[in-house]
């Protein structure tokens, strides 16, 4: 069979475009290993119109429900996309279990938590070492822990920790947070909150292989010092996740994948993208999803104008 689109990913992005589509009548095939993407690590989601507050994981259901109801939508969940391949007409997706074929494709695929980057990080991940205040904030009752960032995500685990653990120290490798000025004002009322800024982290501190704290270093004065914590959440941004469609379509220096801002289409013809792996400057759910409609609306204006074409080919 051959699919109208392909939409890979399962974030806010492709749930917005997949709705769209659906609506648009067009066959749309979507793709995802998961649902959800880095919108199920957001707690309580109190800046997306319509909701006074809603739980990430909330919010994703509600879209998932929402194309499921929609009889042009077909979903595969749990393929992972390992490449798209341009052919004669059209294009060639291949999962790690089989192939499916498109007139045109929508890449949604979302990023991943940047890491610190240390020899051996990835073994600490379950042994204190967290990059999700909400999914593992549950671990962090009554104790100490350590947030590892500066930005609007650190500041929000930040909030998220406060509640539950018994201090929340924020290490930033900045003069002075950034986020949301509502948040900022909550850790600067919190008397459970430490907030230690112009510092680098350099590295953990472990016994029998788990995490005791951290070290850094002052750049006041170049120093290096010591952090006690049991947990340690690092908050420091996110990597898209562009590694299978790099050979295909045109990644800025980032890794992001480059798009046209208006129309959301890529270097190819025909393959489309939005969300968080793209260029696009500020990444939000709300503007995600707003992305993906974007992209969809422009995805049916493609097949309307080019779908004789398309079909002759």
């Amino acid at each position: 069979m051959i699919y109208d689109v392909i939409i890979i990913g399962g974030g806010p992005s492709a749930l917005s475009a997949g709705l769209y589509l659906g609506r648009y009548r067009k066959k749309t095939l979507l793709v995802t290993d998961s649902f959800g993407g880095l919108a199920l690590n957001a707690g309580e989601i109190e800046n997306y119109p319509g909701y006074t507050k809603i739980a990430g994981f909330e919010l994703i259901q509600k879209m998932i429900e929402q194309i499921k109801s929609l009889e042009d939508i077909e979903i595969r969940e749990g393929e992972t996309v390992t490449s798209v391949i341009k052919n004669r007409g059209g294009f060639t997706i291949k999962t790690d279990s089989k192939e499916h074929q498109s007139l045109c494709v929508l890449i949604c695929a979302g990023s991943k938590p940047r890491t610190l980057g240390f020899k051996g990080e990835d073994k600490l991940i379950g042994r204190g070492l967290s990059y999700c205040a909400t999914c593992d904030s549950l671990l962090a009752k009554a104790k100490k822990v350590i947030v590892i960032g500066g930005g609007r995500s650190a500041t929000e685990a930040a909030i998220t920790l406060t509640n539950i653990a018994s201090k929340v120290t924020i290490v930033n490798i900045n003069k002075k947070l950034s986020g949301e000025k509502i948040t900022l004002d909550k850790l600067e009322l919190s008397k459970s909150v430490n907030i230690i800024n112009n510092a680098e982290t350099t590295g953990f501190i472990l016994d029998n292989n788990f995490i005791k704290g951290i070290k850094y270093k002052d750049k006041n004065n170049n120093k290096t010092r010591e952090i006690s914590g049991s947990m340690v959440f690092v908050e420091i941004g996110q990597v898209p996740n562009t590694d299978n469609f790099k050979n295909i379509v045109k990644v800025n220096e980032k890794g992001e994948i480059k798009i046209n801002q208006k129309t959301n289409e890529t270097s190819v013809r025909g393959i489309y993208s939005s969300g968080d792996i793209t260029d696009i400057k500020f990444k939000q759910i709300i503007i995600a999803a707003g992305e993906g409609a974007k992209a969809a609306m422009s995805i049916n204006q493609y097949l309307g104008n080019n779908l004789a074409r398309l079909n002759a080919k």
